[in-house]
Formats: structure tokens, C-alpha cells, sequence
């Protein structure tokens, strides 16, 4: 059977992420978020020596997914030789504003860190959607695209809008998150000890009435399907529920015919705006990939978790988690696992690599 796995490396607060698809003795990979400049650090051994890499995508330009490609981009000689980068600069946001209102005249200022490096490195930039914009308002992502190897992509987010809504505040945003290129690297700071919560109630939780995140950076974030040797995950990054939404129902889904996935990495770690009832009435999922450390914002919120085991309450799930922490270990409870039918995995101590998963529909294995 051909390989086909996610690796959620620890990655703080944030997400740094490996698919490898293909021949066991030699995958393909695509790299997708470096969380922070320690995790970064971390994962570049193998950067060096990995092969394959096909696709080197940075989803957003919140610091807990991209901060570690600060350190990166100093680098006198990349790290690594991606087959295309797909990351939206300003100069992506401006083309989407302009798109949106070809009347308003636009300027572009300094590119941030990233864009510098990438543009270093001689690297391949959005080559699959022609040097534009990554939106599924770009006419290439009218189509699934196939990277060596067979592993097909169809993009879900952002869309112009998302991407315009960004250029407002781009430089705002770098400036409070010390990623334009006159600042040093943000890390993280000393985290907050984390308590121990109560054991939840998963009816009223998953009753808590839903409001959508509207962060623009996360509006921004590139997620997508990947499919590979009739097996499925969606990728979320930190996705705007409507949005992944809307593009699902664009592509034919539906309540009555749902999306049958073998694997959904939530959007923002959890955050309860970032799941929705109406994304998951539209998929058919029992296995939900969950990264952070939980840090920063307490994710994953009690609210997402439990609007997932309502949503579906008899069949078999697995949450899986990157980290062992407060906030994921208050599900490891032996009623409540029993009650709504599902178990908790965390990576084997001491679990320096993350999590590793296998992309298998997990039911067809009980």
C-alpha cells in the first residue's frame, strides 16, 4: 500500500506540518508552516536531508505559523529546495484588492522577511497558480491540482475577499508581530502555566452559540483538500469556517451528499470560531487532528471538541493531538470517552517529533 501520512511536529502554540505521500522508501513531502523560530530549528535537520519536497506552503503570517521562517531566511543558502512556494505577499493581497476594486489606485511597500527570502533563494514562487495570487478566485484553482507523485490539491481557502480584507492591516500586522525586516524574530514568550479543567459537559458546550473568527490573517490562511491513492484530508490552518464552507458547496457538497474524509486537521488549533455546525454537516469524518501545545489561547476550546462528538455521537472517533497538555488531557476521560464513543491519542513520551498519522479511514480498520 502506498504511504500516505501527516507529521504534526511540535510547533508551540502554532502548526508545522509534513505530508509525505508515495513509495514508503522514497515519499514525496510537502511542508506545510514552520511554527515558531525554536520549532523551526528543530525540524531543519531534516529540511536538509529531506528529498521530494514538492511543496513548501506558509499559510498565513500569524507568528505561530510563520515566525519560524524567520531564522530560516538569514540562512546564507536555503535549507532546502522546494518544487514551488505557495504564499501570499502583499503584492498578492493588492492584486485581489485591485481585482475587487479595479478603480483604487495601490502601492507596495517593503516586502516582509519572507518574501525577501523567498526571492534569495531563487525559489519557485505560486508557480502553480502562475506567479498570482493563491485564491480560489484565481482561475487556476478551477481545477485540482496533482503534484509529483500523484498527490492532489483543491484549494478552499482564502478567496479574494479574505485576501483584501488583509491588505487593510497588512503592515499593522507585521509590525505587531516583529515580522517586517528591520525587526528581530518574535518568539515565544514564557507561557502561562496551564490548569487542569473540569470535566466537560459536552450537550450544553456543543449547544454555545456559534461566532465565526474574524481575524483577518486568519481569513487569509491557505487550507486545501489533498488526495492521495483514494484517501483525504483537509488541511484547515486557520481557516474561516464560511469560507471552507462555501467552497465545499461550490464543489458539490452538501448535507444529503457529504464529503467523505479520512483525516481533518482543525482549523486554529480548536478555536471555537473556527469549527462550525454548517462545516460539519458538510463532511462525513471520524478522525480530527488537533495541533498546539496549548499555550497562549487555551486552545482547543471545550466548544469545538464537543460540537464535534455531538455532530456525530455513535460511530467510533479518534482525536489526535501533537501535544500532551491540559486542554486536550481533560478528554482522556473514561466516561465521557465511552459515552460518546471515541478515543484520544497523544504522541509517546518523550514525543519530540510530534504526532504521526497515518491517512486511513479509521473505521474501515475496526
Amino acid at each position: 500500500m502506498n504511504h500516505f501520512f501527516l507529521t504534526m511536529h511540535q510547533a508551540s502554540e502554532g502548526d508545522c506540518l509534513v505530508l509525505a505521500w508515495g513509495d514508503p522508501a522514497d515519499p514525496h513531502h510537502a511542508v506545510i508552516d514552520l511554527g515558531r523560530g525554536a520549532d523551526y530549528r528543530a525540524l531543519r535537520p531534516w529540511l536538509a536531508q529531506a528529498s521530494r519536497i514538492e511543496l513548501f506552503t506558509m499559510s498565513h503570517i500569524d507568528a505561530d505559523h510563520i515566525a519560524g521562517a524567520m531564522p530560516m531566511v538569514r540562512e546564507s543558502t536555503a535549507p532546502f529546495a522546494p518544487a514551488d512556494v505557495w504564499f501570499n505577499g502583499y503584492a498578492h493581497l493588492a492584486a485581489a484588492k485591485a481585482r475587487r476594486n479595479p478603480l483604487e489606485a495601490l502601492s507596495v511597500p517593503q516586502g516582509d522577511k519572507l518574501e525577501e527570502g523567498i526571492n534569495r533563494f531563487g525559489w519557485p514562487w505560486n508557480a502553480a497558480f502562475a506567479g498570482g495570487r493563491v485564491s480560489v478566485d484565481n482561475r487556476q484553482a478551477l481545477v485540482p491540482l496533482t503534484l509529483p507523485g500523484g498527490l492532489k490539491i483543491c484549494l478552499l481557502s482564502p478567496g479574494d475577499q479574505e485576501l483584501a480584507t488583509l491588505e487593510k492591516i497588512w503592515n499593522k500586522w507585521l509590525r505587531k508581530t516583529r515580522l517586517r525586516t528591520a525587526d528581530e524574530d518574535e518568539e515565544t514568550s514564557t507561557p502561562p502555566a496551564l490548569e487542569v479543567l473540569s470535566v466537560p459537559d459536552v450537550n450544553t458546550l456543543a449547544k454555545a452559540p456559534f461566532k465565526e473568527d474574524d481575524a483577518a490573517p486568519n481569513g487569509s490562511s491557505i487550507a486545501f483538500l489533498a488526495e492521495f491513492d483514494g484517501r483525504c484530508v483537509l488541511l484547515g490552518a486557520d481557516a474561516f469556517p464560511s469560507r471552507v464552507a462555501a467552497s465545499l458547496r461550490t464543489l458539490g457538497y452538501s448535507p444529503e451528499r457529504r464529503l467523505k474524509l479520512d483525516l481533518l486537521k482543525l482549523s486554529h488549533h480548536g478555536s471555537k470560531g473556527n469549527t462550525s455546525p454548517e462545516l460539519l454537516a458538510l463532511i462525513d469524518c471520524t478522525r480530527f487532528a488537533i495541533s498546539t501545545n496549548g499555550t497562549q489561547h487555551s486552545h482547543p476550546d471545550p466548544e469545538t471538541i464537543a460540537r464535534i462528538l455531538a455532530a456525530d455521537p455513535g460511530r467510533p472517533k479518534q482525536l489526535l493531538f501533537n501535544t500532551r497538555q491540559p486542554n486536550a488531557e481533560i478528554w482522556e476521560n473514561i466516561a465521557l470517552m465511552t459515552r460518546w464513543n471515541y478515543v484520544c491519542i497523544f504522541p509517546d513520551p518523550p514525543a519530540h517529533a510530534g504526532l504521526e498519522v497515518e491517512i486511513s479511514r479509521f473505521l474501515d480498520t475496526q
